[in-house]
């Protein structure tokens, strides 16, 4: 994915109009919108990976997010939509840390041998 750090959030905001707006106020769940909101939000976390500064208001939108669709879900016990709210948190937590999703799916399984 192509989209540089002064694109992120707005780019977020956008397809959230497209996949969360839909979802609560008809519970229309569009599959390709999410798919491409968890997508722009992974790519945050590369772009946003070992950074000091980082914009509270993408913070803030990733969260809200999260919370957003996770007591949509409370009403409409739908997994697909429990595991997108789990993997936005997951990204807003690696941000926070200095992860990405690549650090994560690099780790291994197997214990570590000191």
């Amino acid at each position: 994915m192509n989209v540089k750090k002064i694109e992120i959030l707005d780019a977020i905001k956008n397809e959230a109009m497209e996949s969360l707006y839909p979802l609560k106020m008809g519970g229309n769940i569009n599959d390709d919108s999410f798919f491409k909101l968890v997508s722009l939000v992974e790519e945050s976390t590369r772009l946003y990976k070992n950074d000091d500064l980082i914009p509270k208001t993408l913070l803030s939108e990733i969260y809200l997010l999260s919370v957003g669709i996770s007591s949509e879900n409370h009403i409409r016990y739908n997994k697909k939509l429990d595991e997108i709210s789990i993997r936005l948190m997951d990204c807003f937590n690696m941000i926070i840390s200095g992860k990405s999703v690549d650090d994560i799916e690099a780790e291994s399984d197997e214990p570590r041998i000191i």
